[in-house]
Protein backbone atom coordinates (compact mmCIF):
# COMPACT_ATOMS: atom_id res chain seq x y z
CA UNK A 1 0.00 0.00 0.00
CA UNK A 2 1.45 3.29 -1.30
CA UNK A 3 1.89 6.58 0.87
CA UNK A 4 -1.54 8.32 -1.14
CA UNK A 5 -3.13 4.91 0.36
CA UNK A 6 -2.30 5.48 3.67
CA UNK A 7 -2.92 9.58 3.50
CA UNK A 8 -6.23 8.28 2.27
CA UNK A 9 -6.88 6.37 5.28
CA UNK A 10 -6.13 8.10 7.68
CA UNK A 11 -8.17 10.65 6.46
CA UNK A 12 -10.92 8.68 6.66
CA UNK A 13 -10.54 7.25 10.09
CA UNK A 14 -10.20 10.90 11.13
CA UNK A 15 -13.30 12.14 9.20
CA UNK A 16 -15.63 9.12 9.45
CA UNK A 17 -16.57 8.85 12.99
CA UNK A 18 -16.78 12.71 13.33
CA UNK A 19 -19.89 12.33 10.51
CA UNK A 20 -21.24 9.91 12.58
CA UNK A 21 -21.43 11.46 15.24
CA UNK A 22 -22.92 14.56 13.80
CA UNK A 23 -25.38 12.03 12.29
CA UNK A 24 -26.64 10.47 15.47
CA UNK A 25 -26.50 13.56 17.55
CA UNK A 26 -27.85 16.66 15.73
CA UNK A 27 -27.88 18.75 18.49
CA UNK A 28 -23.84 18.35 19.11
CA UNK A 29 -21.82 21.28 16.86
CA UNK A 30 -19.52 19.92 14.38
CA UNK A 31 -16.30 20.78 16.68
CA UNK A 32 -13.41 19.25 16.34
CA UNK A 33 -10.93 19.43 19.60
CA UNK A 34 -7.62 17.74 21.02
CA UNK A 35 -9.51 14.98 22.69
CA UNK A 36 -10.92 13.83 19.44
CA UNK A 37 -7.69 13.87 17.92
CA UNK A 38 -6.58 11.37 20.79
CA UNK A 39 -9.20 9.06 20.14
CA UNK A 40 -8.80 9.09 16.37
CA UNK A 41 -5.25 8.54 17.26
CA UNK A 42 -5.92 5.35 18.65
CA UNK A 43 -7.88 3.90 15.47
CA UNK A 44 -4.83 4.69 13.79
CA UNK A 45 -2.76 2.63 16.45
CA UNK A 46 -5.33 -0.76 15.91
CA UNK A 47 -4.70 -0.20 11.96
CA UNK A 48 -0.93 0.06 11.81
CA UNK A 49 -0.41 -2.22 14.75
CA UNK A 50 -2.33 -4.84 12.98
CA UNK A 51 -0.84 -4.09 9.60
CA UNK A 52 2.61 -4.24 10.73
CA UNK A 53 2.84 -6.44 13.33
CA UNK A 54 0.05 -8.72 14.56
CA UNK A 55 -1.06 -9.90 11.07
CA UNK A 56 2.84 -10.68 10.01
CA UNK A 57 3.19 -12.51 12.86
CA UNK A 58 0.12 -14.72 12.69
CA UNK A 59 -1.95 -14.62 9.75
CA UNK A 60 0.82 -14.01 6.94
CA UNK A 61 2.65 -17.05 7.26
CA UNK A 62 0.13 -19.47 7.30
CA UNK A 63 -3.96 -19.96 8.58
CA UNK A 64 -3.05 -22.80 11.11
CA UNK A 65 -5.83 -22.66 13.67
CA UNK A 66 -2.90 -21.88 16.44
CA UNK A 67 -1.91 -18.96 13.91
CA UNK A 68 -5.95 -17.25 13.69
CA UNK A 69 -6.62 -18.46 17.98
CA UNK A 70 -3.42 -15.82 18.33
CA UNK A 71 -4.61 -13.31 15.92
CA UNK A 72 -8.09 -13.36 17.40
CA UNK A 73 -6.43 -13.24 21.34
CA UNK A 74 -4.31 -10.16 20.66
CA UNK A 75 -6.59 -8.02 18.94
CA UNK A 76 -9.19 -9.12 21.70
CA UNK A 77 -6.07 -7.35 24.10
CA UNK A 78 -5.79 -4.82 21.40
CA UNK A 79 -9.89 -4.19 21.68
CA UNK A 80 -9.76 -3.86 25.13
CA UNK A 81 -7.06 -1.27 25.77
CA UNK A 82 -8.51 0.77 22.47
CA UNK A 83 -11.74 0.76 24.54
CA UNK A 84 -10.43 1.45 27.95
CA UNK A 85 -8.74 4.74 25.93
CA UNK A 86 -11.72 5.74 24.10
CA UNK A 87 -14.44 5.49 26.58
CA UNK A 88 -11.77 7.32 29.30
CA UNK A 89 -12.00 10.36 26.37
CA UNK A 90 -15.70 9.96 25.98
CA UNK A 91 -15.89 10.31 29.85
CA UNK A 92 -13.99 13.24 29.62
CA UNK A 93 -15.38 15.00 26.65
CA UNK A 94 -18.99 14.30 27.35
CA UNK A 95 -19.22 14.09 31.03
CA UNK A 96 -16.97 17.07 32.13
CA UNK A 97 -17.33 19.75 29.80
CA UNK A 98 -21.12 21.23 30.24
CA UNK A 99 -21.12 22.77 26.70
CA UNK A 100 -21.35 18.92 25.34
CA UNK A 101 -24.48 18.38 27.66
CA UNK A 102 -27.78 18.90 25.78
CA UNK A 103 -29.95 21.22 28.21
CA UNK A 104 -32.11 18.62 30.18
CA UNK A 105 -32.20 17.46 33.78
CA UNK A 106 -29.67 15.08 34.91
CA UNK A 107 -30.21 11.42 33.66
CA UNK A 108 -30.90 8.66 35.42
CA UNK A 109 -28.76 5.59 36.18
CA UNK A 110 -29.77 3.56 33.21
CA UNK A 111 -29.78 6.57 30.94
CA UNK A 112 -26.30 7.14 31.77
CA UNK A 113 -25.53 2.76 31.11
CA UNK A 114 -27.43 3.05 27.92
CA UNK A 115 -25.26 5.98 26.79
CA UNK A 116 -22.36 4.77 27.87
CA UNK A 117 -23.10 1.16 25.97
CA UNK A 118 -24.46 3.45 22.97
CA UNK A 119 -20.32 4.90 23.11
CA UNK A 120 -18.84 1.67 24.14
CA UNK A 121 -20.72 -0.16 21.03
CA UNK A 122 -19.75 2.42 18.80
CA UNK A 123 -16.00 2.58 19.35
CA UNK A 124 -16.12 -0.93 19.56
CA UNK A 125 -17.53 -0.88 16.03
CA UNK A 126 -14.81 1.24 14.86
CA UNK A 127 -12.04 -0.57 16.25
CA UNK A 128 -13.34 -3.64 14.78
CA UNK A 129 -14.25 -2.23 10.93
CA UNK A 130 -10.46 -0.95 11.60
CA UNK A 131 -9.35 -4.73 12.53
CA UNK A 132 -10.93 -6.00 9.53
CA UNK A 133 -9.44 -3.18 6.64
CA UNK A 134 -5.81 -3.69 8.32
CA UNK A 135 -6.32 -7.46 7.71
CA UNK A 136 -7.75 -7.26 4.23
CA UNK A 137 -5.54 -4.33 3.05
CA UNK A 138 -2.56 -6.30 4.61
CA UNK A 139 -3.54 -9.61 3.42
CA UNK A 140 -4.19 -8.28 -0.39
CA UNK A 141 -1.18 -6.60 -0.76
CA UNK A 142 1.01 -9.98 0.62
CA UNK A 143 -0.97 -11.50 -2.00
CA UNK A 144 -0.30 -9.76 -4.64
CA UNK A 145 3.60 -9.83 -3.69
CA UNK A 146 3.26 -13.58 -3.32
CA UNK A 147 1.66 -13.84 -6.82
CA UNK A 148 4.32 -11.19 -8.28
CA UNK A 149 6.99 -13.39 -6.91
CA UNK A 150 5.12 -16.56 -8.53
CA UNK A 151 5.47 -15.24 -11.66
CA UNK A 152 8.77 -14.03 -11.77
CA UNK A 153 10.10 -17.42 -10.39
CA UNK A 154 8.16 -19.02 -13.20
CA UNK A 155 9.53 -16.71 -15.67
CA UNK A 156 12.90 -17.72 -14.72
CA UNK A 157 12.18 -21.28 -14.47
CA UNK A 158 11.04 -21.38 -17.95
CA UNK A 159 14.07 -19.05 -19.13
CA UNK A 160 16.45 -21.53 -17.92
CA UNK A 161 14.92 -24.45 -19.51
CA UNK A 162 14.63 -22.32 -22.68
CA UNK A 163 18.32 -22.06 -22.13
CA UNK A 164 18.57 -25.20 -21.53
CA UNK A 165 16.61 -26.38 -24.68
CA UNK A 166 19.35 -24.21 -26.61
CA UNK A 167 22.20 -25.78 -25.31
CA UNK A 168 21.03 -29.23 -26.17
CA UNK A 169 20.30 -27.80 -29.64
CA UNK A 170 23.40 -26.10 -30.63
CA UNK A 171 25.78 -28.92 -30.02
CA UNK A 172 22.99 -31.34 -31.95
CA UNK A 173 23.35 -28.86 -34.81
CA UNK A 174 27.09 -28.96 -34.55
CA UNK A 175 27.11 -32.67 -34.46
CA UNK A 176 24.76 -33.06 -37.43
CA UNK A 177 26.60 -30.75 -39.77
CA UNK A 178 30.16 -31.73 -38.87
CA UNK A 179 29.43 -35.08 -40.26
CA UNK A 180 28.25 -33.48 -43.52
CA UNK A 181 31.29 -31.88 -44.02
CA UNK A 182 33.03 -35.49 -42.75
CA UNK A 183 31.49 -37.02 -45.44
CA UNK A 184 32.43 -33.96 -48.04
CA UNK A 185 36.38 -34.43 -47.16
CA UNK A 186 36.55 -38.06 -48.41
CA UNK A 187 34.73 -37.21 -51.55
CA UNK A 188 35.54 -33.71 -52.59
CA UNK A 189 38.02 -31.69 -50.24
CA UNK A 190 36.81 -28.40 -52.11
CA UNK A 191 33.50 -28.52 -51.21
CA UNK A 192 34.53 -29.84 -47.75
CA UNK A 193 36.23 -26.54 -47.88
CA UNK A 194 33.66 -24.73 -48.53
CA UNK A 195 31.61 -26.09 -46.32
CA UNK A 196 33.49 -25.23 -43.40
CA UNK A 197 33.55 -22.06 -44.28
CA UNK A 198 29.51 -21.70 -44.51
CA UNK A 199 29.49 -23.75 -41.09
CA UNK A 200 31.42 -20.92 -39.85
CA UNK A 201 28.97 -17.99 -40.92
CA UNK A 202 26.14 -20.39 -39.14
CA UNK A 203 27.80 -20.28 -36.17
CA UNK A 204 28.10 -16.61 -36.08
CA UNK A 205 24.59 -16.49 -36.32
CA UNK A 206 24.21 -18.93 -33.67
CA UNK A 207 26.68 -17.64 -30.93
CA UNK A 208 26.24 -13.65 -31.42
CA UNK A 209 22.57 -13.23 -33.62
CA UNK A 210 20.74 -15.87 -30.69
CA UNK A 211 19.69 -13.08 -28.31
CA UNK A 212 15.73 -14.73 -27.70
CA UNK A 213 14.07 -13.23 -30.71
CA UNK A 214 15.17 -12.38 -34.13
CA UNK A 215 13.62 -10.70 -37.75
CA UNK A 216 11.70 -12.99 -39.23
CA UNK A 217 13.86 -12.41 -42.45
CA UNK A 218 17.03 -13.45 -40.76
CA UNK A 219 15.74 -16.30 -39.62
CA UNK A 220 14.83 -17.07 -43.22
CA UNK A 221 18.15 -16.03 -44.62
CA UNK A 222 19.83 -18.84 -41.85
CA UNK A 223 17.58 -21.46 -43.02
CA UNK A 224 18.66 -20.76 -46.90
CA UNK A 225 22.24 -21.20 -45.68
CA UNK A 226 22.08 -23.97 -43.73
CA UNK A 227 20.16 -25.89 -46.94
CA UNK A 228 23.24 -24.62 -49.14
CA UNK A 229 25.68 -26.45 -46.76
CA UNK A 230 23.24 -29.65 -47.01
CA UNK A 231 22.73 -29.32 -50.92
CA UNK A 232 26.74 -29.85 -51.37
CA UNK A 233 26.25 -33.07 -49.19
CA UNK A 234 23.38 -34.31 -51.19
CA UNK A 235 24.23 -32.88 -54.53
CA UNK A 236 22.11 -36.37 -56.05
CA UNK A 237 19.06 -35.61 -53.91
CA UNK A 238 16.96 -32.71 -55.24
CA UNK A 239 16.39 -30.45 -52.53
CA UNK A 240 13.12 -27.57 -52.84
CA UNK A 241 13.15 -24.84 -50.40
CA UNK A 242 10.11 -22.19 -51.00
CA UNK A 243 9.97 -19.23 -47.95
CA UNK A 244 6.98 -16.59 -48.51
CA UNK A 245 6.65 -14.33 -45.63
CA UNK A 246 4.82 -11.43 -47.65
CA UNK A 247 4.52 -8.29 -45.08
CA UNK A 248 5.81 -10.58 -42.20
CA UNK A 249 9.74 -9.60 -42.84
CA UNK A 250 10.12 -7.97 -39.83
CA UNK A 251 8.16 -9.90 -37.38
CA UNK A 252 9.91 -11.40 -34.10
CA UNK A 253 10.06 -14.74 -33.95
CA UNK A 254 12.47 -17.22 -31.73
CA UNK A 255 15.82 -17.96 -32.55
CA UNK A 256 16.70 -20.95 -34.23
CA UNK A 257 12.84 -22.54 -34.30
CA UNK A 258 12.88 -23.96 -37.46
CA UNK A 259 16.38 -25.86 -37.88
CA UNK A 260 15.18 -28.96 -35.76
CA UNK A 261 12.80 -29.70 -38.59
CA UNK A 262 14.72 -28.57 -41.44
CA UNK A 263 17.96 -31.06 -39.71
CA UNK A 264 15.19 -34.01 -39.20
CA UNK A 265 14.56 -33.55 -43.04
CA UNK A 266 17.86 -33.90 -44.27
CA UNK A 267 19.15 -35.97 -41.84
CA UNK A 268 16.20 -38.94 -43.05
CA UNK A 269 15.87 -37.95 -46.51
CA UNK A 270 19.56 -38.18 -47.26
CA UNK A 271 19.32 -41.80 -46.24
CA UNK A 272 16.00 -42.62 -48.09
CA UNK A 273 16.33 -45.24 -50.92
CA UNK A 274 14.28 -43.03 -53.11
CA UNK A 275 14.51 -39.79 -54.97
CA UNK A 276 11.56 -38.37 -52.50
CA UNK A 277 12.69 -35.02 -52.67
CA UNK A 278 13.36 -32.96 -49.40
CA UNK A 279 11.00 -30.16 -49.50
CA UNK A 280 10.83 -27.30 -47.31
CA UNK A 281 8.28 -24.57 -47.15
CA UNK A 282 7.75 -21.34 -44.85
CA UNK A 283 4.78 -19.08 -45.30
CA UNK A 284 2.56 -17.20 -43.71
CA UNK A 285 -1.56 -18.41 -43.70
CA UNK A 286 -3.60 -15.48 -41.92
CA UNK A 287 -2.31 -14.13 -38.66
CA UNK A 288 0.26 -17.54 -38.35
CA UNK A 289 3.47 -18.57 -39.57
CA UNK A 290 3.71 -21.88 -41.13
CA UNK A 291 6.76 -24.23 -41.32
CA UNK A 292 6.36 -27.21 -42.95
CA UNK A 293 9.18 -30.26 -44.04
CA UNK A 294 8.67 -33.53 -46.30
CA UNK A 295 11.07 -36.36 -46.34
CA UNK A 296 11.47 -39.80 -47.38
CA UNK A 297 12.75 -41.88 -44.78
CA UNK A 298 13.75 -45.85 -44.00
CA UNK A 299 11.52 -47.12 -41.62
CA UNK A 300 13.80 -48.91 -39.08
CA UNK A 301 13.63 -53.01 -39.12
CA UNK A 302 11.37 -54.27 -36.17
CA UNK A 303 14.16 -55.95 -34.45
CA UNK A 304 16.51 -52.68 -34.60
CA UNK A 305 17.15 -51.03 -31.26
CA UNK A 306 16.76 -47.10 -31.73
CA UNK A 307 19.04 -44.73 -31.52
CA UNK A 308 19.55 -42.81 -28.51
CA UNK A 309 19.34 -39.62 -29.90
CA UNK A 310 16.10 -40.49 -31.94
CA UNK A 311 13.94 -37.61 -31.87
CA UNK A 312 15.68 -35.55 -29.53
CA UNK A 313 15.33 -32.43 -32.00
CA UNK A 314 11.55 -32.53 -32.27
CA UNK A 315 11.16 -33.71 -28.80
CA UNK A 316 12.58 -30.13 -27.51
CA UNK A 317 10.93 -28.01 -30.44
CA UNK A 318 7.93 -29.19 -29.04
CA UNK A 319 9.04 -28.21 -25.70
CA UNK A 320 10.39 -24.82 -26.36
CA UNK A 321 7.13 -23.42 -28.23
CA UNK A 322 5.28 -25.30 -25.67
CA UNK A 323 7.29 -22.93 -23.40
CA UNK A 324 7.06 -19.68 -25.19
CA UNK A 325 3.47 -20.13 -27.16
CA UNK A 326 1.52 -22.12 -24.83
CA UNK A 327 -1.59 -23.50 -26.82
CA UNK A 328 -1.33 -21.12 -29.42
CA UNK A 329 1.44 -23.18 -31.48
CA UNK A 330 1.22 -26.55 -32.63
CA UNK A 331 3.92 -29.45 -33.98
CA UNK A 332 2.31 -31.77 -35.92
CA UNK A 333 4.45 -34.74 -37.46
CA UNK A 334 3.50 -37.83 -39.24
CA UNK A 335 4.33 -40.77 -41.16
CA UNK A 336 2.69 -42.16 -44.45
CA UNK A 337 4.57 -45.21 -45.52
CA UNK A 338 7.98 -43.80 -46.30
CA UNK A 339 7.13 -40.25 -45.84
CA UNK A 340 7.27 -37.67 -42.98
CA UNK A 341 6.00 -34.93 -42.61
CA UNK A 342 6.49 -32.18 -39.89
CA UNK A 343 4.46 -28.60 -39.64
CA UNK A 344 4.91 -26.10 -37.31
CA UNK A 345 2.32 -23.08 -36.52
CA UNK A 346 3.17 -19.99 -34.44
CA UNK A 347 1.01 -16.91 -34.39
CA UNK A 348 2.89 -13.73 -35.82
Amino acid sequence: MGFLSHALLIVIIFILPELVIAITMPHRRFNLNLLFYVRTAVYIAVFYINYFVIIDHTLVSDMSKRRILRFVLLNLLVLAVGLTICELISFHTFGSHPRHRPPKVEPTIWQGIIRMSGFILRDAVMIILTIALSVALRLSAKWKDIRQQQRELLSEQRATELDNLKSQLNPHFLFNTLNTIYALIAVDSDKAQKAVHQLSGLLRYMLYEDTGKVPLEKECRFIEDYVSLMRLRMANRLTEVSINTGAHSEAMIPALLFIPLVENAFKYGSTATDDTPVSINIYTEGDELVCSTRNAFTPPAEDSAPARNSGIGLANLRRRISLIYGHRASLLAKADGNIFTATLKIPL
